[in-house]
């Protein structure tokens, strides 16, 4: 085996190796759904139980949280999820999946809490956050298949 047979199969064992270590832990998915849950049921609670003003402060903590959950994910995995999608072509197509999910949840929660339909609201909000779970695996497959192909783009 030449050189550069040898030094081909070591970059692809590190590609591999790199894409193990992207496994999400069952604390992120669980603390991403749990906070996921939360402000989507803040709706519920407003303008009863809660003020305007407070669902405000209260959405803008949970998603301070979750930015420091990524931060410590990054910290556990050695590996920079910021701007994900930029890096990793499989990835970018999920980024609209996920905002398509979280634009139509919101606005389907709404009309049915303002018309009365509680049951069906919560039924979204489950669908909601099953769903966004299931996109973060989906997300990180893609991530693991570009890094064990050599698709990422390194910056």
């Amino acid at each position: 085996m030449n050189d550069g047979s040898r030094d081909l199969d070591l970059l692809q064992q590190q590609r591999t190796a790199l894409a193990q270590r992207l496994r999400l832990p069952w604390w992120y998915l669980a603390a991403t759904a749990a906070l996921m849950a939360v402000l989507l049921g803040l709706p519920f609670l407003q303008p009863r139980y809660v003020s305007d003003d407070a669902g405000q402060a209260t959405s803008l903590v949970l998603i301070l949280i979750q930015f420091g959950l990524s931060r410590l994910l990054e910290n556990t995995t050695g590996v920079k999820y910021r701007s994900r999608n930029m890096y990793y072509p499989s990835a970018r197509p999920v980024m609209w999946v996920t905002c398509a999910v979280a634009a139509a949840s919101v606005a389907g929660e709404g009309v049915l809490l303002r018309s009365g339909d509680t049951v069906l609201a919560v039924t979204v909000v489950v669908v909601t956050v099953a769903a966004l779970v299931g996109i973060l695996l989906w997300q990180n497959a893609a991530i693991r298949h570009d890094i064990r192909q050599g698709r990422a783009v390194s910056r």
